[in-house]
């Protein structure tokens, strides 16, 4: 899953998307691209020119101020709604994309058998959705800290969970949409909570005492990681406590996984621009790490690969940090997507067309 701001401490990991830049550095960015791109891609952006992009598997959503598009693989729409969210947030999986407005009382969900929009109580505070179109939806609720449901593609609630003792920052359900793990603040510190869908019951718990956490995500193989302002924290579905990985002073800039493996991109506060690439396995246990210079605004992983987006190129490795391909002179880009064939789909000036390193 992909997601833009959920719940408190986004400003950490949020990605600096660039101004749609004039035609003459899209024309240029586009001829680069072209030398590489085989592929027949084709994506009509027409009226998205000024959107916000987020990866969808190997497609992408696409989300302007009066509509919300979900692309496939091949750049073919898959799912058009005309909804207008102020303040818009954006969660993605293969195939899914869902749209809301933080404090908003609906939800769009867009799939390829149409969009389905989402009635929410007390309004939305954050959200998610796995690859089987799955929600979780934080929201308000009288009389409890938050709640959290769980919601099919259909716009169906399947299981709702009150919070009394600590506040929800963030749910994420996990890939086989059996279980819900919901991220709490408490006076204590922070504690994740893990439900069974067909249970009202608490299977399993996990607690940092004395540290604030912003963030959880289901990794590909169930594995859950859990995100703070000076580290990260791996657990399995039961709640048990597998590596952790310390920022050493460095603070999180943006992070992702691929197949086996997360990527934390980590900036240094006495290093000028140059920020490191840490690889770790689902385990926590680090793998590689490569200190890129320059001004860094993102990655993003799909299955073996990493695309790193700077100001002025954008990089392609494999799960070994090996560089596949560079694509220099990218500035204005708005969207670096990588895709689990290798390929990323790149963005800019409204345009999109596919870099094959």
């Amino acid at each position: 899953m992909n997601r833009q701001g959920k719940a408190l401490g986004k400003l950490l990991i949020a990605l600096v998307v660039l101004a749609v830049v004039v035609l003459a550095v899209a024309g240029v960015v586009g001829s680069n691209l072209n030398k590489r791109d085989t592929s027949g891609y084709s994506a009509d952006l027409s009226g998205y020119e000024s959107a916000a992009f987020r990866p969808a598997g190997n497609g992408f959503a696409a989300v302007s101020d009066v509509s919300c598009r979900l692309y496939g693989i091949g750049g073919e729409v898959l799912c058009t709604a005309a909804r207008s969210y102020p303040d818009v947030q954006i969660a993605t999986a293969e195939g899914y994309a869902a749209v809301w407005s933080e404090g908003g009382t609906s939800l769009t969900l867009l799939q390829t058998d149409g969009p389905v929009d989402i009635s929410v109580v007390g309004g939305v505070t954050a959200a998610d959705v796995n690859g089987e179109g799955t929600l979780a939806v934080l929201a308000g609720e009288v009389g409890y800290k938050g709640s959290v449901s769980v919601v099919a593609p259909d716009g169906t609630a399947l299981y709702r969970v009150y919070v009394g003792s600590g506040y929800p920052l963030d749910a994420d359900v996990s890939p086989d949409s059996r279980s819900v793990a919901i991220l709490t603040m408490t006076a204590e510190g922070s504690s994740v909570l893990i439900y069974g869908v067909n249970s009202e019951e608490l299977t399993a718990e996990y607690r940092e005492e004395g540290r604030s956490c912003f963030e959880l995500e289901y990794l590909g193989d169930g594995r859950i990681l859990l995100l703070a302002s000076d580290g990260a924290v791996f657990l399995k579905n039961d709640g048990k406590r597998l590596g952790s990985l310390s920022f050493d002073g460095g603070y999180l800039k943006d992070y992702g996984w691929g197949d086996g493996f997360a990527a934390l991109l980590l900036g240094r506060y006495q290093a000028g621009s140059a920020s490191c690439v840490v690889l770790t396995d689902t385990a926590g246990t680090p793998l590689k790490s490569l200190d890129i210079e320059g001004e860094v605004q993102g990655l993003h992983a799909a299955g073996k690969y990493l695309a790193v987006r700077c100001s002025d190129r954008t990089l392609v490795y494999d799960s070994e940090l090996n560089e596949l391909g560079c694509l220099e002179s990218s500035v204005g880009i708005q969207a670096a997507m990588m895709r689990s064939t290798g390929s990323a789909v790149i963005i800019s000036g409204g345009e999109a067309a596919v870099f094959e390193p």
